[in-house]
Formats: structure tokens, C-alpha cells, sequence
């Protein structure tokens, strides 16, 4: 007999020790100890046995880990950890450190194509100084959500229900404020709840769906009632320095989606190197497309007589 530690995905409750016991003793194994907080399993059972039981537990939606962030919960230095693995491209967080190099340089490329089309649109659209911050904005909104879906995508074949649920939630609610407020701010309360709505639920139902229909649900939710209040708080700050609250917004949104991203690496583990479905043109060309379709509902979409501009 042989001892092994497993760190699993979708260990949450005493439920799953009772289902993970079940399991071992199926296979003439015993399980020694089991740690709900850093979802590590201790198994004792014969060298032969530990595959099969492996295959089992990940049927039962056990699947094991690829990767650790150690340390226990709640420790700001684990997530210090991660962050630092992202930025020196470590093997455990490829994915993620492809999709910041993506990211960057996606808004780099967008930034330059801005800078030069605006000396032609600048004679072309009416007050176009006054819309310059939101185009930039728009920038950040559409690399955010370019790579936000494509890192939750990443994961979809070890996310639990339960982390499933959350991220239907936390995207749809994410994009769908951001999207809203945005849109909100040049177009009014009308159009920056549609945009916002559409987006925050098609976002939040694509990635919550790979959990089932409660994350598809969740996402919904999140995606409906977020866009509404983007849009609504645009409007209501007005008069009351609402550029500056974007920009604190957007700030706090990406703190968020970070933090989400932290998540799903720390219940799940690594995801697999070829689970990025994306690559730098790919990436670019989606942002460069949402980008665009949010700057024409900018500036000829339909507008409210109560709008920023």
C-alpha cells in the first residue's frame, strides 16, 4: 500500500468527503485525511489501484489539480504568487500569461489604429474631443472581454457547478455593467440598458452554460440586472464627474475579473496548455470587432435627450 495526496477540484462540502470515501473503499482504498479548505485528499491504496480511482473520482466531478498555489486561504502572499507566475510565464499558468501578452499588445496595436483614424473621423463626427475618453475606454472594455471569455473558456472542462455558477455570474455582471455605463454615457438610459443586457447575458451564458443550467441562469441574472444599472448610474452622474468615475469603475472591474481569474486557478488548477483556443490575430481581430461595433453605437446609435454627450 502506497500513500497519495490529491489536490482535487470541486471539494466543498461534507457531502463530497462522503462521495469521495464511497469511492476509495470501492477500490480498496482508505481515505486518511481530507482538507476541504485547500482541497488536498490523502489516499492510501495499491500503486496499480491509483488511476482507476483517479478516473472514478473524476466522474463523480473530482478532477485532479495541475497546479498549486500554495499557502492557505486567505493569504494575500498566494495570490502575490500567482500574479508574479503570470508575469514571469510560468509552465503552471501558460494560459494566462499568453493571454496578458495578447492582451497588451492587442491594446497597443488598437491604440496606434485609434491615434491614426482619428485625424480623419475628427472633422467627421460632430464634438469628437468630447468622445475620445470613451473610445479609449472602449479599447479596455473590449480587450477585457476578449480575454476574460477566452480564460474562462480555458477551464470549462475541469469548472465545478458550484465555480460555474459564480463565473455565469461574475462575467455576465462585469460585462454587462461596464457595457452599460459606457453606452449609457453617450447614448442614454435606453440604449446602455439594451447593450448592456445583451452583452452581460452573452457573456455570462456562454461561459456559465459548460456547468449547466444553473450557471447559464446565473449568468442571466447577472447580465440583466447589471446592464440596467450600468446604464442607469451613467445617467445619473451626469452632472457629478462621471468620467473620472468610469475610469475608477473600469479600475475596479478588472480587479474583479483578476480576482476571478485567481479563482478558477485556485479551484481547479492549471488549465491545460492546448485548452487556449486563441491565438495573438485571433484575439486581435475580436477586439478590433467589438471595439468597432462599440464605437458605431456610440456614435450613431440611438440617443436619449438625457446623455453625457
Amino acid at each position: 500500500m502506497k500513500e497519495y495526496v490529491l489536490g482535487l477540484n470541486g471539494l466543498h462540502c461534507n457531502a463530497c468527503e462522503k462521495i469521495i470515501d464511497r469511492v476509495a473503499a470501492q477500490n480498496n482504498a482508505s481515505v486518511k485525511d481530507i482538507d476541504e479548505r485547500s482541497g488536498f485528499v490523502t489516499i492510501t491504496c495499491e500503486e496499480s489501484t491509483i488511476g482507476k480511482l483517479k478516473k472514478e473520482l473524476e466522474l463523480k466531478g473530482f478532477t485532479e489539480r495541475r497546479g498549486e498555489v500554495k499557502g492557505p486561504r486567505g493569504d494575500f502572499g498566494r495570490v502575490k504568487d500567482y500574479l508574479f507566475s503570470i508575469l514571469s510565464a510560468a509552465p503552471e499558468t501558460y494560459v494566462e500569461s499568453r493571454l496578458l501578452n495578447y492582451s497588451l499588445a492587442s491594446f497597443v496595436l488598437l491604440m496606434l489604429a485609434g491615434i491614426m483614424i482619428s485625424f480623419f473621423a475628427a472633422g467627421a463626427i460632430q464634438n469628437f474631443a468630447s468622445y475620445v475618453p470613451f473610445f479609449f475606454l472602449s479599447i479596455v472594455f473590449s480587450i477585457i472581454v476578449v480575454f476574460s471569455y477566452n480564460h474562462m473558456l480555458a477551464y470549462k472542462e475541469t469548472i465545478s457547478c458550484t465555480v460555474g455558477m459564480m463565473v455565469g455570474m461574475t462575467v455576465g455582471m462585469i460585462i454587462g455593467f461596464m457595457s452599460g455605463a459606457l453606452i449609457g454615457v453617450t447614448n442614454g438610459m435606453f440604449a446602455g440598458s439594451i447593450v448592456g443586457i445583451l452583452l452581460g447575458i452573452g457573456t455570462g451564458v456562454s461561459i456559465g452554460r459548460h456547468c449547466g443550467v444553473m450557471g447559464a441562469m446565473e449568468g442571466i441574472m447577472a447580465g440583466f440586472m447589471a446592464g440596467i444599472m450600468g446604464a442607469m448610474t451613467s445617467v445619473m452622474l451626469i452632472s457629478d464627474n462621471l468620467v473620472a468615475f468610469l475610469y475608477i469603475a473600469f479600475v475596479i472591474c478588472a480587479i474583479v475579473l483578476f480576482g476571478l481569474s485567481y479563482m478558477m486557478f485556485r479551484e481547479t488548477g492549471s488549465a491545460a496548455n492546448d485548452a487556449l483556443k486563441t491565438g495573438l490575430l485571433k484575439f486581435l481581430a475580436t477586439a478590433a470587432l467589438f471595439n468597432v461595433f462599440m464605437i458605431l453605437i456610440m456614435v450613431f446609435g440611438p440617443k436619449s435627450a438625457l446623455a453625457y454627450l
